[in-house]
């Protein structure tokens, strides 16, 4: 019946008798808040819970067929091909960088923002901005591509970001060296490169802001941007989406490089979690505490919280840091690889993404948006400021969409809505930052139950 009564809320229709359950609701409240493991309750709750998992991927069948290679399940977002987009929302170049540690060439996507006179026709809510620019380095997964990340790098650039996304030189193993080298060619000038090798040096060097540049990574890319972010110096901040690692304790990625003995922690790190990895799969316990870590890699803790090694170590090492575990999200809510994912992911996403560095990059030179961002990383209820910049794939709207399908799309949004509601019920959203402009740390251990404060 909750199939029957899904399909019908994705085609438009609702249907409800008086023996029927509730209806799915995936956006607002948990039915069963607290029940019993193996309970009824439980179950029901679980069940709901693993089909807003899969909410994203069932709406793929209400989609233009003109989107999609036809007979095939579509791999990436097509609402965001930067050459729908490019010179609207964005700038947009492709480059590569001198040969990295690998000997390869490391291929990019660059993302500026828009500034005065260089976009026609941006939609309303966005706006431009003049160099020099923040800069953020994005990191892809294990066997997977910089064009999974488009959300967040177009994001980040119609937030005045200069954002760039490299693609490995290899599918595993070789993370590390590359994102380093990545960083490296950032930093890179005419004057501190070979002559005459444009390659050798960052083609909008004379647009970045130095003093602002952060790291994010998913997957593999999240311990990378962990490790990197900590030890270059350079780095001002790290978000990690799904495997924020604990360096000192534990480390076991295979990135090509390992922590230094002597790494010192200082970095602003916040990571993303969720409930589920690649499978949705029953949750028949609770599972933290835990007996085991079930959950496959991401997170790596043994019992009692398999989730958050990293958040604790940078807690106890007093660097400012925060875990926010998405309910139902799955590990493709990162990167929307035409697996499951929950509708809801990508927008809490990229609010604490923005959030993050709008307070740890921007905000370091800006203490009215450090003062804004704070706001958001406590708040109990979600502000637009992720959801202007949505136009990933959501239900389809036909009689909306005239001669574009791409305008057709009506996203999901959170904006109005309570955090608890997107927080996970399984595994524990914590936070301990520092209120700008003093030392005061406002923290939670379950931002669930008691927010952030």
């Amino acid at each position: 019946m909750r199939c029957l009564l899904l399909s019908l809320a994705l085609g438009g229709a609702t249907m409800a008798h008086a023996a029927d359950p509730a209806p799915l609701n995936c956006l607002g409240p948990v039915q069963h808040e607290s029940p019993a493991p193996g309970s009824a309750e439980w179950k029901q709750r679980d069940a709901d819970n693993m089909a807003c998992a899969r909410q994203r991927i069932d709406d793929f069948a209400s989609q233009p067929a003109a989107l999609f290679t036809p007979g095939k399940t579509p791999a990436l977002d097509a609402y965001r091909n930067p050459a729908s987009h490019a010179n609207t929302r964005f700038r947009y170049t492709e480059a590569s960088t001198p040969s990295s540690a690998s000997g390869k060439p490391i291929a990019v996507e660059i993302y500026r923002p828009c500034a005065a006179g260089t976009c026609t026709g941006m939609p309303e809510g966005l706006k431009t901005f003049e160099a020099p620019y923040p800069a953020v380095v994005i990191v892809h997964g294990g066997y997977s591509s910089k064009r999974l990340h488009r959300s967040a790098a177009q994001v980040l650039a119609e937030a005045g970001y200069m954002t760039i996304a490299l693609e490995t030189t290899a599918p595993m193993g070789t993370h590390g060296p590359d994102a380093q080298s990545v960083v490296d060619w950032v930093f890179a000038t005419p004057k501190a490169s070979l002559a005459g090798d444009a390659k050798a040096f960052f083609p909008h060097w004379e647009q970045l802001d130095t003093r602002m540049v952060g790291i994010a990574g998913h997957s593999q890319g999240g311990s990378t941007a962990s490790l990197i972010g900590q030890a270059d110096k350079r780095m001002r901040a790290i978000v990690a989406w799904d495997n924020l690692t604990a360096l000192k304790t534990g480390w076991v990625d295979k990135i090509g490089m390992d922590p230094p003995a002597d790494l010192a922690l200082r970095t602003p790190a916040l990571g993303i979690g969720a409930d589920y990895y690649f499978k949705v799969v029953p949750t028949t316990e609770a599972p933290e505490p835990a007996k085991a870590n079930t959950q496959g890699g991401r997170g790596r803790g043994a019992e009692p919280h398999p989730k958050d090694p990293g958040y604790q170590e940078l807690k106890g090492a007093g660097v400012d840091t925060m875990l926010v575990m998405l309910r139902a999200g799955t590990h493709l809510d990162f990167s929307l690889f035409g697996g499951p994912a929950s509708r809801y992911g990508e927008s809490v996403i990229n609010y604490y993404t923005l959030a993050w560095f709008d307070r740890y990059l921007k905000g370091a030179h800006d203490p009215a948006l450090a003062a804004d961002a704070f706001r958001r990383l406590t708040a109990q209820t979600f502000d637009d400021s992720a959801d202007r910049h949505n136009i990933s794939q959501g239900l389809y709207d036909k009689a909306a969409a005239g001669d574009s399908v791409l305008k057709g799309n009506r996203p999901y949004l959170v904006g109005g809505t309570p955090v608890r509601d997107r927080l996970s019920f399984y595994f524990t959203s914590r936070c301990a930052i520092t209120k700008p402009g003093s030392t005061v740390r406002v923290g939670s251990e379950d931002m669930r139950a008691a927010g952030c404060r």
